[in-house]
């Protein structure tokens, strides 16, 4: 018989599995702790990890206990879960900076195109001013 350690809701218990509820439970007060030295990337990254854990820990275990294991099932799509989850952030997170990179660059475009129009401007006021002078 194999010796392993279980968390369940009155504690630690040897000859068992960490349940995915306690896992969750554990993940959730780990990405609180954590969450303040993150940057944005990161956190984006984890809590799409953290999602996708969770629901892939539900349905894996609705179809691990269709298939007789509800436990394996849990495990397995957990891993999957965080795996696609964390994927899914980190994708969501580069768009999040493609789109504020685009703002950006639209903004100067538009300051540059401003700066421009008053030199024009300005050089067209010094030349009426030049031909002003000259005909008096």
């Amino acid at each position: 018989m194999k010796d392993t350690l279980a968390v369940t809701s009155t504690g630690f218990h040897g000859n068992g599995l960490l349940r995915p509820a306690a896992i969750a439970f554990l993940m959730a007060v780990a990405l609180l702790v954590s969450g303040c030295t993150m940057s944005e990337t990161q956190q984006r990254t984890v809590s799409g990890a953290g999602i996708g854990a969770a629901a892939g820990a539900a349905g894996g275990a609705l179809f691990g206990a269709i298939a007789g294991v509800p436990g394996t099932g849990a495990a397995i799509g957990a891993a999957a879960g965080a795996a696609l989850g964390g994927a899914g952030g980190y994708i969501y997170d580069q768009q999040k900076k493609r789109e504020a990179s685009d703002a950006e660059a639209a903004r100067l475009r538009d300051e540059n195109e401003q700066l421009r129009l008053r030199q024009e401007n300005e050089e067209l006021r010094r030349q009426l001013q030049q031909q002003q002078q000259q005909s008096q």
